[in-house]
């Protein structure tokens, strides 16, 4: 069995570049993520360390990854989004490699590395700076290792999974689905040979897995400070949670999946009812231990998702691998069904084709402001342009950074992100925002939501500090600018 890509796979991986290259040279910040980790990876090239001096809410290699994708991309404005390209990429490849672990046909892999190439959810994670993007494709790589060593047992598959699942949940600990089928693939098995692995040498593969995760782990958080990172990645988030709400957790997940992922849906409805049309209309996924173990990936994420708070939009595409993996394995075996008669393969490859006719034009105009970007309104057009005429060296806070970042600007290493749970939490006040103000290099503070515009405080302070609100831009959006700032 061929396990490296053909023309067809790599015909799919370049077709993934492609697709984000409109989102990679957007002109203005896609997301509240992306402008946030854009404005981290400025604050990363001036000297500023991860939880040290740049907040990060993410997991200790997330931004390593932001300052060495912005390293390769030469540190030009767009350079961090490399880090979101090469992360689609591979994803895919990740995608087609379990495939092929799962024993399926070049098509089949093909089918499932596509599904997961032009997904809206993923899409959205892989064009914009993501840490979704960069996690869920290290965990699917160490899904796809772990289905390797079920096919082929050796150390070095099971020390390679554990490696890959420890830097995805170094990413994004939301990730932790993944661990239960890479666990799951290591248990030791009844073909396991115990006279030729004396000593509980059948657990190695999954103790060594294990250290390897955690060595993963320990290794990219230490220069940060294990205390640090606790605080930031962890506690912070602990604060910010509320009540789990699954029931609406589960309505977001599949309302963003039919906003964003309709082929992938269709798929899915056309593969259940391939599998129910079945002899007996009994599923298959039970006979095989790998397509158990992906629908345990997939059932351990969706319970992560009921019970996670905040649940964001971004997160509905950790269920698309598993997904796509399930959808592909179902269509691998009607075609082969198919070969031995009834014409059913024909059937079924004709109605596959009647979906995609109706559903691909849903897709793409759902999909059109990643897909093709449209440019900064009026009133951004003109915030950039009152920043660009700030002093050489000014440094901008605001609650949306990413206008300041896609202005050539920089912010503050603290307040990279002024999200509403920094708000929420009590770690960015009024009173906080007005001291980080008169830091000698902030010439301009930047209001341009909600998030300060409702402090009512702050346009009191700032005034104190030698603030005058200068020109606006509709609703709340004001920039505030301090007229003796030298930086």
């Amino acid at each position: 069995m061929r396990t490296t890509p053909g023309p067809t796979a790599a015909a799919i991986l370049v077709g993934a570049v492609v697709i984000r290259i409109p989102a990679f040279l957007a002109v203005r910040h896609l997301s509240f993520d992306d402008g946030v980790y854009g404005a981290s990876a400025v604050a990363l090239r001036a000297g500023g360390l991860p939880f040290r001096d740049v907040f990060s809410s993410q997991g200790p290699l997330f931004l390593p990854l932001v300052w060495l994708s912005d390293l390769l991309g030469g540190r030009t404005l767009d350079a961090p989004r490399l880090l979101a390209v090469a992360s689609g990429v591979a994803l895919v490849a990740a995608t087609w490699a379990a495939a092929r672990a799962l024993r399926l046909s070049p098509a089949a892999a093909a089918l499932a590395a596509g599904l997961v190439a032009t997904s809206g959810s993923v899409l959205w994670v892989t064009g914009p700076l993501t840490s979704d993007g960069p996690g869920l494709a290290l965990a699917t790589g160490a899904v796809a290792a772990a289905l390797g060593y079920r096919r082929e047992p050796g150390l070095g598959r099971a020390v390679l999974a554990g490696g890959l699942l420890g830097a995805a949940l170094s990413v994004k600990s939301l990730l932790v689905g993944a661990a239960v089928p890479v666990g799951w693939a290591l248990l030791p098995g009844p073909a396991d040979r115990p006279d030729s692995n004396a000593g509980g040498g059948r657990w190695l593969p999954l103790l060594a897995a294990v250290a390897a995760a955690g060595a993963v782990s320990l290794v990219v958080a230490l220069p940060w400070g294990l205390g640090n990172v606790w605080d930031q990645a962890f506690r912070y988030h602990l604060e910010a949670a509320g009540p789990r709400t699954p029931v609406r957790n589960l309505r977001k997940v599949v309302s963003t999946l039919g906003d964003r992922d309709l082929p992938l849906l269709v798929a899915v409805g056309l593969a259940a009812v391939a599998t129910a049309a079945r002899p007996g209309g009994r599923s298959t996924v039970g006979r095989s231990p790998g397509p158990r173990l992906v629908a345990a990936w997939l059932g351990a994420t969706v319970a992560v998702l009921a019970l996670e708070h905040p649940l964001w939009r971004s997160h509905a595409s950790h269920l698309v691998p598993a997904l796509a993996l399930l959808v592909a394995g179902v269509a691998d075996r009607f075609r082969r069904g198919g070969r031995r008669g009834a014409g059913r393969w024909p059937a079924g490859a004709a109605a596959l084709a009647v979906a995609a006719v109706l559903v691909v034009p849903y897709h793409l105009v759902h999909l059109s402001e990643v897909l093709w970007p449209a440019p900064p309104g009026p009133a951004l057009a003109a915030a950039r342009a009152d920043l660009r005429a700030l002093p050489a060296g000014a440094e901008v806070i605001s609650d949306d950074p990413g206008v300041v970042w896609r202005a050539g600007r920089r912010t503050p290493d603290d307040l990279v992100d002024t999200s509403m749970l920094r708000i929420a939490a009590g770690r960015i006040t009024p009173a906080s925002l007005a001291r980080a103000a008169a830091g000698g290099r902030v010439c301009a503070l930047l209001v341009w939501s909600h998030r300060f515009g409702d402090l009512g405080a702050l346009p009191g302070l700032l005034r104190s500090g030698g603030y005058d609100p200068g020109p606006a831009y509709g609703g709340p959006r004001v920039l505030w600018r301090r007229a003796a700032c030298h930086p």
